[in-house]
């Protein structure tokens, strides 16, 4: 492998942890796809499936993304504020790096699908389809958000610390009190509160916080923060399914991001020596350069693959069956393929877009911008890949948000102050910190 340089900031523990945790997230993903019935509609596969649900406690791993996330972000922050660079060019280039993808992504789900009924594919199964495969993207809004916010939430990770941690786990409390105790319909703020929490943590951990405790600290901590999931679960009626409290996150889930954080303190020494072994380093590598695309596009190849299914005449195997569960090494097979041919292919595709332009762009239009990316997304999140139809204003809005912060302005033209190699670089879910 050529020599890679590795910037003197950069921790290759949490490249590790990305590349490990992505394979995981595939995998649920492509496991929950279920396809059955007369007529034939998709769902989620896993639904109630015991062995699962206590598999999540150590297999739901996002927080990790954010833990992880929260350490990049705040390295490049700090390093493009040394340079001069405003909030508004470090909103503008992490907006452009999370919601460019998505352009093109849907645009290649929807001709599959539009395949599909051109096929004579029955229109609601295509609908089901297509909202199942979209349910991935809410990773994109949710880090919007929290990469808007990183600034802010640095300065106070700097000065208030400890009042920004039991702020945002106090309004955790607040939120599913408010949602279990009294109905309010408000559970969705928490994928702001809780996700922010576990930013909060990576900056943390990139301060070296949980480095200076010791082992039985850290231990300890962890323990207790899977005992609040215990309680939570034993007596405040909690699903003991992580995914569960996944879809608004919940305490549940800000517990879980705790205990991780100080597991992976604890193994970080370890894996930082692992990453001195090259074929270690070179795997964690091919996903930090990939990481986007696989996370991203893995939804395309399950079209694929269920598509070329369909035009087969291949039969789907009642989900959870002996047939079922024989058929899942091949089904995951077929996705790892075809995504394989995606990380030749999209990256030369998105090559094409043009470089953002050097333009002073005022905060307000930036945050305007990214706000219209959010809606796009969660249009799509509603409605799924299914652009010829409501879906194309979702479509739409993440587009025009997309070229708006490429051209930038209305400012004139100016030299960014940061080096060149700052400028493409983004703390997304794939292993680049």
């Amino acid at each position: 492998m050529a020599a890679v340089r590795i910037p003197v900031d950069r921790d290759l523990s949490i490249d590790f942890a990305r590349a490990f945790c992505l394979p995981i997230v595939v995998l649920l993903h492509a496991l929950q796809m279920g396809i059955g019935g007369d007529p034939l509609r998709a769902f989620n596969a896993l639904d109630g499936f015991e062995p699962l649900a206590w598999a999540t406690w150590p297999l739901m791993i996002m927080p990790v993304f954010f833990i992880c996330g929260g350490f990049a972000s705040i390295t490049q922050w700090r390093r493009l504020r040394g340079h001069g660079e405003t909030v508004s060019h470090y909103i503008r280039i992490r907006a452009i790096r999370l919601a460019q993808p998505v352009v093109v992504l849907v645009v290649a789900v929807g001709a599959v699908l539009a395949g599909m009924l051109l096929a004579g594919v029955d229109a609601e199964f295509v609908r089901t389809f297509a909202v199942r495969l979209a349910e991935p993207l809410w990773f994109i809004p949710v880090y919007l958000i929290c990469t808007a916010l990183v600034p802010t939430m640095s300065w106070l990770h700097r000065h208030a610390p400890w009042p920004a941690y039991l702020g945002l786990a106090g309004a955790v409390v607040v939120v599913d009190v408010l949602v279990r105790g009294f109905g309010v319909p408000v559970g969705a703020l928490n994928w702001i509160f809780v996700w922010l929490f576990a930013q909060q943590l990576g900056f943390g951990l990139r301060d070296g916080w949980l480095a200076r405790r010791s082992r039985l600290v850290l231990i300890a901590v962890a323990v207790g923060a899977y005992g609040v999931i215990g309680v939570l679960v034993t007596w405040f009626g909690y699903s003991h399914d992580m995914l569960d409290n996944l879809n608004p996150p919940t305490l549940a889930i800000l517990a879980l991001a705790l205990g991780q954080v100080c597991l992976f303190a604890l193994a970080q020494p370890l894996i930082r020596r692992m990453m001195h072994w090259r074929p270690m380093l070179g795997t964690v590598f091919v996903f930090g350069v990939y990481g986007m695309v696989i996370y991203l596009w893995h939804t395309f190849a399950m079209a694929v693959v269920t598509a070329a299914q369909l035009l087969v005449g291949l039969p789907f195997p009642p989900v959870l069956s002996p047939a079922w569960w024989a058929t899942r090494p091949l089904w995951i097979l077929a996705i790892a393929v075809v995504v394989a041919g995606c990380c030749v292919v999209v990256p030369r595709i998105e090559a094409r877009w043009p470089k953002p332009v050097e333009r002073r762009t005022p905060l307000a239009a930036v945050l305007a911008w990214s706000a219209s990316a959010v809606a796009g997304v969660g249009v799509l999140l509603v409605l799924g890949y299914v652009p010829w139809q409501n879906g194309l204003l979702g479509w739409t809005l993440v587009t025009v948000a997309v070229i708006a912060l490429i051209v930038g302005g209305p400012g004139a033209r100016t030299r960014s102050a940061a080096p060149a190699e700052l400028q493409g670089t983004a703390a997304v879910p794939t292993p680049r910190s």
